[in-house]
Parts: structure tokens; sequence; C-alpha cells
């Protein structure tokens, strides 16, 4: 009796030490995740499509890439730590709108007409990528300087339509850039995880196009651009490792 209570004692001691031995273990393979808000310039992008019922177009002129055109805008991105050193992220965001327009009202005597509003669809989004490598061997503590690369997307799309009679089809734009850069910046980091930091384009460049087709079946109209800064897009960071 006493030798089956010995060896249940032990089995409990037993099993409790090889529950702790996986947890710790687990833990230390877990890989250390991040979210973070940003403030920085505003990197998406928007067009309208002309009216399609003219007979005489502008020319294309491709949307400035520059960030300091652009104004400040709050973004999120999420990675994760490879190692102490190296981590990768990703950031990004969508948007979708879409009116659906209105008939045109004919005034009677003195009351006004309204004129027909067209139907409207407008698609934005932004994407990004990127890795930083942590300076640990020259700087110790709780303040991380970095360097990085991104690379970054953008795309927006507009349709316009009229349902007049006279309408002679829908009308698109279109615009996006690719571009990508040499990041540079510094994170704090609190205990419990809290990070608070700052970066900025040590180096980047951007591509930029936009294309209009007014009408169905017309040529389309497109002009490009490219963009090189130093020392560009500031952005502030605020989140949390866990």
């Amino acid at each position: 009796m006493k030798i089956s209570r010995y060896l249940s004692a032990v089995a409990i001691v037993l099993s409790v030490g090889v529950g702790e031995a996986i947890a710790q273990e687990e833990s230390s393979q877990r890989v250390p995740l991040f979210i973070s808000a940003t403030v920085g310039y505003n990197n998406y992008l928007s067009v309208e499509a002309p009216n399609g019922n003219n007979t005489r177009y502008q020319g294309a002129v491709a949307p400035s890439p520059t960030w300091s055109d652009k104004k400040l805008m709050v973004g999120f991105e999420g990675g994760a730590y490879l190692n102490n050193d190296i981590r990768v992220l990703i950031g990004g965001g969508y948007s979708r709108t879409i009116n659906n327009g209105n008939p045109e009202y004919q005034g009677v005597g003195d009351i006004p007409s309204y004129d027909q509003s067209p139907s409207k669809t407008s698609v934005n989004f932004t994407g990004l990528v990127g890795g930083d490598y942590i300076l640990n061997q020259i700087f110790q503590g709780k303040a991380k300087p970095y360097v990085g690369i991104r690379a970054r997307g953008a795309y927006g799309h507009n349709t316009l339509k009229y349902d007049e009679a006279e309408s002679r089809g829908k009308s698109i734009a279109v615009t996006w850039n690719i571009g990508g850069a040499v990041a540079i910046g510094a994170d704090y980091v609190f205990d419990g995880g809290l990070i608070i930091g700052a970066q900025f384009d040590l180096f980047s460049y951007n591509y930029g196009l936009v294309s209009y087709k007014p009408q169905p079946g017309l040529a389309t109209n497109s002009d490009d651009c490219h963009n090189i800064g130093f020392l560009a897009a500031p952005t502030l960071r605020i989140g949390f490792r866990f």
C-alpha cells in the first residue's frame, strides 16, 4: 500500500515536471509578434473619372507620389520577430465606395431643374511589406535602432456612368504606384511590451501611372512619373510586442 502511494506521488511529480518543461520549451519556441499604429504620410491614391459625354478631354497627369504632398493619416503595421535581430512586417488598407446616382428632375415654371448625378464606384487600397535589422550588437538597452527595407504599393480605380439616352458609356480612371525605400529608425521598448518609435526613409523611389478611358472604344490616355526622395516620409509608431 505504501509502495503504491509512493509510486503515485513520484508519477505526479514527474508529470508536473514534464508538463512544465514542455510549456517552457513551447514558450521559448514561440515567435514574438507585434502590432502598431503609425502616423505618417498618406500613401492612398484617388482618381476621378471624367464625364464620358464630352467631345474633348484634358490630357492625363499622373498624381504626385511625393510624400510632402500627402496628408498625415493613421495606419497599421504588424509582423513577427524572427530572432532577436530581425523582424518582418506587413501593412495596408482597403476602401470601396459606391454612389448610386440620381435621375434628372425637370423643373416646372419657376422651379429649377436638377441635372442627373452619375452612378460611381471607387476602390482604393495600399500595401506594405518590409524587414528590419535591429542593431542590438551596437546599441544595448531598451532603445532599439534599426535599418530596414520597404516595398510599397497603392492603387485607385474609379468608374462613372450616366444613364441618359445620349450617354456614351462608362468612363474609367485607374492610377497606381509602386516603390521601395531604405528606412532607418529606432524603437523604445518598455517593460510589458509597449513600443514607441520613429522612422524615416533614408532613400526612396516611386513609380506612378494614371490612365483614363472616358468612353468605350476610345484610346486610353496615360501619364507616368518617377520620384526619388532623401530623408523623406517621417513616421511615428506606437504599438505592442507580445
